[in-house]
């Protein structure tokens, strides 16, 4: 009489908490976390992309913006806004950005303290963009398109920066995403 080999998905001679459906191993989740890195990189990287279009556009009114703020306070903090406002977005993208390749690329973030790290950087980016996601939306939610001729790449900027607040809605729910991953797994 032969024996059959054992079945590696039976569960009848050992407990269910240790049978291997039922668990995650650590290589599966690091592969997982990496991978959701990866396109959190991909999207931040596209981002950012949008970003630079939007800044390149507005500095090409900058001397005009310059001249009126001699001029006129309110046309002085309308400046200052916009260039907070740019480079506050720019800057809670590049941090996810960073982090997100750092993260795919070198996942050390496999025992229980790196556990606890991932969910505070992970923690940090939400904090992060979704404050420069307020802070932009503040100054640019009001903003309308200019209908004059000449003015189509500060409209395009206007656009471009729309997009960037709601690209940064994604950024945060993804990072929400792999901080209760990094718990859940």
């Amino acid at each position: 009489m032969t024996k059959s080999p054992p079945n590696p998905y039976s569960c009848s001679e050992i407990s269910i908490s240790s049978c291997s459906l039922f668990t995650t191993s650590p290589n599966m989740a690091t592969a997982l976390l990496s991978i959701l890195h990866a396109l959190q990189a991909s999207f931040s990287a596209y981002t950012l992309y949008l970003s630079s279009i939007s800044i390149r556009n507005l500095q090409k009114y900058e001397e005009t913006s310059k001249k009126a703020a001699k001029y006129s306070s309110i046309a002085e903090q309308q400046l200052h806004k916009t260039r907070t406002t740019q480079a506050s977005g720019a800057l809670s993208v590049l941090f996810s950005f960073l982090c997100s390749t750092t993260l795919a690329l070198c996942p050390i973030f496999s025992s229980r303290v790196g556990i606890i790290g991932a969910v505070l950087v992970a923690g940090a980016n939400v904090a992060a963009l979704e404050m420069a996601r307020q802070h932009v939306g503040a100054f640019w939610e009001g903003k309308a398109k200019v209908p004059l001729p000449g003015v189509g790449e500060y409209n395009d900027a206007v656009s471009k920066t729309q997009e960037v607040k709601l690209n940064m809605v994604y950024l945060v729910a993804s990072w929400v995403a792999v901080g209760v991953v990094s718990l859940v797994l």
